[in-house]
């Protein structure tokens, strides 16, 4: 089976708005203590703008972005990113991924998260492989999947 995509084919773009309350459950989930992610006096001593978006939760929207267009049929393989300036809520950001590469049943796609001021705040590459046994960017539905 060959892969759908080409490098330069770019996935859908993921819109989010990060929220203090979203936030401040992350923090809760991921026991993260640190007050700047919900504590915005203390977040401004610390002097930052705000309440400031976890790292870890931008990377995981991206990964969203790629997970979400391409479905249940490919796995992440491997990822690497940096952030390039920190994100204070409320915050309107878009996640993008674009095909850099390909190779046999894997793709190379480079991350990006934009700004409403067109600034790019968080960059990296995630590389993914087809699941065994799975059609390449191919989702089926079942009778219950529509139910």
């Amino acid at each position: 089976m060959s892969i759908n995509y080409q490098v330069g084919d770019a996935l859908p773009r993921l819109k989010h708005t990060a929220t203090a309350f979203q936030l401040f459950r992350y923090s809760a989930v991921t026991w993260n203590p640190h007050r700047i992610h919900f504590d915005e006096p203390y977040a401004r001593e610390e002097g930052h703008a705000g309440l400031v978006v976890h790292s870890h939760l931008r990377a995981a929207l991206a990964l969203r972005c790629v997970t979400e267009a391409l479905g249940p049929n490919w796995r992440v393989t491997k990822v690497a990113y940096r952030l390039r300036k920190p994100v204070c809520v409320p915050a309107n950001l878009a996640y993008t991924a674009r095909v850099t590469h390909i190779e046999g049943d894997s793709m190379t796609l480079e991350l990006a998260e934009e700004h409403p001021s067109g600034e790019v705040g968080f960059e990296g590459t995630v590389r993914v492989s087809r699941a065994e046994g799975q059609n390449a960017g191919v989702r089926s539905s079942t009778p219950e999947d529509l139910a």
